[in-house]
């Protein structure tokens, strides 16, 4: 890439921009830079990345020596060009493919195995007195378990359906078929433990499920742990309960309710005659799959929006003076318009499913109540 070309500019912003958007949903800002530059413009340098994304040279160099020996989805590898002593990096992997792995990604819940929960909901139906405490965390099992079970049997199919869509971008998956196929998920005993309480099988619940999304997706285990217990409560809760619960300090408690308000995922509630701040979750957890989908799917609609408003626009402004400048001209924007495309064929797959998991899981959790 040569930063006199007059593309420059809106490479940049282009980059800038990707950057910001993915930031807003928890993505890591450096590597997403570097894999945005990549795709958008392959065979950089460690210099030429730093233009594109605006960090210094020793972030950069930091951040592909940890992407490189990385082995996953998106490796970045390191090469030579003839004659030229240079260091290049590309990435083999295709927009079409990010956004892909973006799809099941959001769909990370698939992935999880949830078969401790059986024994919980077997230690809940033998607590007494039953409360309305162990039917909210009962019905909230109940749910995860179910949606997880169907999930997994949508995502086996999604990757095809998904391929025959960028194909066929007119066509509609029919998942409302594919779920009637699906037989009823069955909810086996799990051993009963002789003594017991409440708040052991919410911590119990907090600790497998914190084993399981950090080995999934990373990330901050307070913020998880308060997060979780949040969706195990009917009712508002104080910090002391969260504490009691999550067995986390009071500090990092504080923080991790902080960062929810910040991501309003979380409300705080003032009752009469305390002094205390109740906290309650934004939602359950029947409504947060739905709302996080339509917070995803707001971002891509943004992104297709840019592209539309700005980005090609500001590319058909650029002046082109030969042939090799109207040839990048053209393949900038061949790629600004795939952006289009496939976040739209995303958007669209996506509320197909999750309409149609929606709708089965309303009917499973209202013949279960």
């Amino acid at each position: 890439m040569q930063h006199t070309d007059v593309f420059i500019q809106v490479k940049i912003d282009y980059v800038q921009y990707m950057m910001q958007i993915y930031k807003l949903m928890a993505y890591e800002e450096t590597q997403t830079g570097i894999l945005f530059a990549l795709m958008m413009d392959n065979y950089l340098t460690a210099y030429d990345l730093e233009v594109l994304t605006g960090f210094s040279k020793t972030t950069i160099t930091k951040a592909l020596s940890r992407i490189s020996i990385m082995l996953d989805e998106f490796p970045i590898l390191q090469t030579k060009k003839p004659h030229d002593r240079k260091k290049y990096y590309y990435c083999p992997i295709s927009l079409e493919a990010y956004v892909k792995h973006n799809f099941l990604a959001v769909t990370t819940m698939s992935e999880l195995s949830l078969d401790f929960i059986p024994g919980l909901i077997s230690r809940l139906n033998a607590l007494t007195p039953q409360t309305s405490s162990n039917s909210h965390i009962r019905r909230t099992l109940l749910y995860l378990y179910t949606a997880v079970y169907y999930y997994k049997e949508v995502i086996e199919k999604s990757e095809v359906l998904l391929d025959k869509m960028f194909n066929t971008p007119k066509s509609t998956p029919d998942f409302g078929t594919l779920l009637r196929k699906v037989k009823s998920p069955s909810i086996p005993e799990g051993l009963v433990p002789k003594e017991d309480t409440l708040l052991d099988i919410k911590r119990d619940f907090i600790k497998y499920m914190i084993r399981m999304s950090t080995e999934l997706i990373g990330g901050n285990e307070e913020l998880i742990s308060v997060f979780l217990a949040l969706f195990l409560e009917s009712e508002p809760v104080t910090q002391d309960d969260l504490i009691e619960v999550t067995k986390e300090s009071r500090t990092k408690v504080s923080q991790a309710l902080s960062m929810m308000e910040e991501l309003k995922v979380v409300q705080v509630i003032k009752k009469s005659g305390h002094r205390k701040k109740f906290y309650q979750g934004a939602s359950n957890l029947e409504t947060y799959g739905i709302g996080k989908l339509g917070r995803v799917q707001g971002y891509y609609a943004q992104i297709q929006m840019m592209m539309q408003k700005k980005f090609l626009p500001d590319l058909d402004q650029i002046s082109v003076s030969d042939e090799k400048e109207k040839k990048e001209k053209e393949r900038l924007k061949k790629f600004f318009e795939d952006n289009v495309f496939y976040y739209d064929i995303f958007i669209r797959f996506s509320t197909v499913m999750h309409e149609a998991l929606g709708a089965k899981l309303k009917e499973v959790m209202n013949s279960i109540s």
